[in-house]
């Protein structure tokens, strides 16, 4: 009993259980039955029982030290740290667990993640240094689903094709949109958002609702209200359900091929429209533009899987702006009050303040061949994160990092010490769309009187060192709209 009680015990910490509490149920409830047998088999057949019940609690104690083993083998002249899979599954449930770490440790720490040995690096200089400086020496940490992609995802393509369609994606996704693609996001957000007004209400379905539909049409030019408009949100809702930490199912495979044909008909059906159209084309019809062979295969699996992952990102997003937007009052009434003209440029700050302290967190590469940085060996195989939100957080070149306000300071937001959406050739290329999104919801939340949120902490993620942190999914919101 004591064994898996040591193993387990950061499962009953309070912040372990704050952002995991459905695992963190499961971890008690098997923790209690298997003492419950414990003691019940001892009572009634102890000289029988107890060697076979020593046995799990030895194959589970021995599996956890085979993966300390393997971590630390090749760890020699490596930055400090811990290896054990132990404490990397500790951190999952603690937010402030590395930079505690770089305060104890220096900018450079070693862990574990699910026992792949993984090093964390402090400060955007300094991880700009090591992966622009060192590329031949790392690759992509690649995430399953890209298995599933005709020619794999983009920000895991070989150099040689990514040199292809890298370009070809940047151009089709940079701005501008028309004014006709901004009005319709707008409305998109404004419908979303009455549907918060009254009694409080989880607002993470709208948030979806809205992401995907805007992403509909910006991306794929599909319209709410038309077949194939509505055919392909449905097979979208429920690709949705495929997780990208592994690969595809059968029945994912289908609705891919389903949603395949549906953009390749639609691509048809926009360009025969041409200037007809009252928005201006989509990130679908821009690669035709581009190339008139385009889209192909590649171009179709990469949208429909940027598609799925965007949903879940600007969602997110969104959500942290509500979040923001009814705990930060003193600023929302200065930008409320500040004149139209400067409106936008309050809301865009106000955008890139939330992503500095919330949505931006890391950058991940695999080492695939071992090189030295710092004095440190970087082996083969391992990880390498580099810890973004920490490094605007600990930031020197603004006053209070850590805090939430709308920063003046002329290198507040520059590229060198801001990096909401990655850096180099692999940097997201969705920045554009994501901005319109984000802008026009809070254009319509600066109309807004009031903005009520409750039940939002402790946050919370996913079980993956990978996945963002988010307000709690109790979150209630209660909207209050103005005249």
């Amino acid at each position: 009993m004591a064994v898996p009680a040591w193993m387990g015990r950061f499962v009953v910490s309070r912040a372990f259980a704050g952002t995991f509490p459905r695992e963190a149920r499961w971890a008690g409830c098997a923790w209690l039955t298997w003492c419950g047998l414990v003691l019940a088999l001892c009572y009634w057949l102890p000289s029988q029982t107890l060697p076979w019940l020593l046995l799990p609690v030895a194959l589970g104690w021995g599996l956890v030290a085979v993966c300390d083993w393997r971590s630390r083998r090749d760890s020699r002249r490596t930055p400090p740290g811990q290896l054990s899979l132990i404490e990397g599954i500790r951190a999952l449930g603690e937010r402030d667990f590395n930079l505690r770490q770089f305060a104890q440790c220096g900018p450079l720490f070693k862990m574990s993640q699910f026992g792949t040995p993984t090093i964390c690096v402090l400060g955007l200089e300094r991880i700009e240094r090591l992966i622009k400086g060192h590329s031949e020496f790392l690759g992509p940490s690649t995430l399953p689903i890209s298995n599933g992609v005709e020619g794999s995802f983009l920000r895991y393509m070989p150099a040689e094709t990514h040199a292809v369609y890298g370009r070809l994606f940047r151009r089709a996704m940079s701005g501008p949109f028309g004014s006709g693609q901004t009005a319709a996001i707008e409305r998109l957000c404004a419908e979303q958002l009455r549907l918060l007004v009254g009694p409080p209400a989880s607002p993470f379905p709208r948030l979806q609702t809205l992401a995907r539909r805007a992403l509909n049409q910006l991306l794929l030019g599909l319209e709410p209200g038309t077949r194939a408009g509505d055919r392909f949100d449905e097979l979208a809702r429920g690709f949705a359900t495929a997780g990208i930490g592994w690969s595809l199912g059968r029945r994912d495979r289908e609705s891919l091929d389903e949603m395949r044909q549906i953009l390749a008909q639609q691509v048809d059906a926009e360009e025969a429209r041409g200037g007809d159209s009252a928005l201006s084309p989509s990130v679908l019809l821009r690669l035709r533009q581009q190339d008139p062979q385009m889209p192909d295969r590649i171009c179709f699996d990469n949208l429909i899987v940027m598609h799925r992952i965007a949903t879940g990102n600007v969602s997110s997003l969104l959500g942290w702006l509500l979040y923001r937007w009814g705990t930060e009052p003193e600023i929302v009434a200065a930008l409320q009050q500040a004149p139209e003209s400067e409106g936008v440029t309050g809301l865009r700050t106000f955008l890139s303040e939330t992503l500095r302290t919330s949505q931006s967190e890391y950058l991940y590469r695999r080492v695939v061949r071992e090189f030295e940085f710092e004095g440190y060996r970087f082996p083969r195989g391992w990880l390498l994160r580099g810890c973004v939100w920490e490094s605007h957080r600990t930031s020197a070149v603004v006053t209070g990092p850590d805090r939430f306000r709308l920063r003046q300071e002329p290198l507040a937001y520059d590229r060198r010490h801001f990096i909401p959406l990655g850096m180099g050739a692999h940097a997201c290329n969705g920045g554009d769309i994501n901005e319109l999104i984000c802008l026009a919801f809070l254009g319509r939340l600066w109309h807004t009187r009031a903005v009520r949120v409750t039940h939002a902490t402790p946050l919370q993620r996913q079980t993956r060192h990978w996945s963002h942190w988010q307000p709690n999914q109790a979150l209630l919101v209660s909207l209050e709209m103005g005249p």
